[in-house]
């Protein structure tokens, strides 16, 4: 039996945790991992924290942070745990208001937890503020530091500066050569290799135009030789290979694979899904990213390698006008390209690789 104190985001009682052991159960997606990364080291050091979610395919990115010790579950696939009858670790998160809970763990989970040890619990559903919270709360991780963080911890913290992520990027050697050897066919050492994601999880509105617009790009960019991997495993032409396609047979977790896969990479184009987040907080990769219906200032720190378009529709609904863009100094500024069309057309996407260098 595994008994914790379960608290949210709210009323200040996870910010006055300290000399505690805290597991994060973090039901969220990859970029929410990633963008959490960035606020880790703003959390209070006395205690000591590990991660989990049922899904080691998004819980693995957090594999040699020196903040988070991750938790495996032994499920790869993202899921809630219904299927093990064990949902949000027999949670509710009303419920998580600094009372003493009994966490349902299944087999999966039970030892590493019990070898963890926590005390205390925190469930957050990661309030999602759309560019509404002003600098230098004025991204969707920060807004949460300022929930979870005493003021007086974060009033030591220079916060005009980019915050950087605690991730270890290396993949393990043992993904890094399946990887590799999986590769090595479609882009052999040595070949310009591009990572592609057209498509998210959460809102049709933020893809990439449909594949008419990702597959003129690739063909424009084969001539410079040139090899793309699709996050989306859509057939854009002889120079494309899907993720998953690729790499299906490969017994590890996505995010390690993808940390072998941005090893390997000389250029990003995507839009803000897992993969992009993941980049940006990473740095070192030329990144374009493609934003339609959301704004880079409410969820990235600045990357320096990265120019992101953002078409039309962002402004006409005033989304460049809200605190989060308006309020931070020149120091947290996005190199943003601002389009006057609804899409986003392949040529501007040529124009922004050549501006990133790539």
């Amino acid at each position: 039996m595994i008994r914790v104190r379960a608290m949210r985001e709210d009323r200040g009682r996870f910010a006055a945790l300290h000399d505690s052991r805290v597991l994060v159960y973090w039901p969220h997606g990859l970029g929410d991992f990633a963008t959490l990364s960035v606020i880790a080291p703003l959390f209070e050091p006395s205690n000591a924290y590990a991660i989990a979610r049922f899904g080691d395919d998004y819980t693995s990115l957090m594999d040699g942070d020196r903040i988070f010790k991750p938790l495996c579950s032994g499920v790869f696939k993202p899921t809630d745990g219904s299927f093990l009858g064990t949902r949000n670790l027999g949670l509710d998160i009303k419920r998580c208001d600094g009372r003493e809970v009994e966490l349902r763990c299944p087999h999966t989970l039970e030892s590493e937890i019990a070898g963890f040890a926590p005390d205390s619990l925190l469930w957050t559903d990661y309030p999602e503020t759309e560019g509404r919270t002003a600098y230098p709360l004025h991204t969707k991780a920060r807004n949460l530091a300022g929930l979870l963080v005493k003021r007086e911890r974060l009033s030591g913290f220079d916060l005009s500066q980019p915050l950087r992520s605690t991730l270890d990027f290396t993949a393990p050697a043992a993904a890094q050569a399946k990887l590799d050897a999986q590769l090595a066919a479609f882009a052999p050492p040595g070949t310009k290799l591009a990572i592609l994601s057209r498509t998210g999880f959460t809102a049709a509105r933020k893809n990439w135009g449909d594949e008419s617009e990702a597959r003129a790009f690739v063909e424009t960019m084969r001539g410079d030789g040139w090899r793309f991997i699709s996050m989306d495993d859509e057939p854009l032409g002889d120079n494309v290979a899907g993720f998953r396609a690729l790499f299906a047979d490969l017994d590890e977790p996505f995010a390690l694979l993808y940390k072998a896969l941005a090893a390997r990479a000389s250029l990003f184009v995507g839009v803000p899904a897992g993969p992009l987040h993941v980049t940006m907080v990473r740095l070192g990769i030329p990144t374009v990213g493609l934003w339609l219906a959301h704004h880079p200032d409410w969820y990235d720190e600045p990357n320096p390698d990265a120019i992101h378009l953002v078409g039309r529709l962002v402004r006409d609904k005033g989304f460049d006008k809200r605190p989060a863009t308006v309020t931070k100094p020149p120091s947290l500024q996005h190199r943003l390209v601002y389009l006057d069309s609804l899409e986003i057309s392949p040529g501007a996407v040529m124009e922004a690789v050549r501006a990133v260098g790539a």
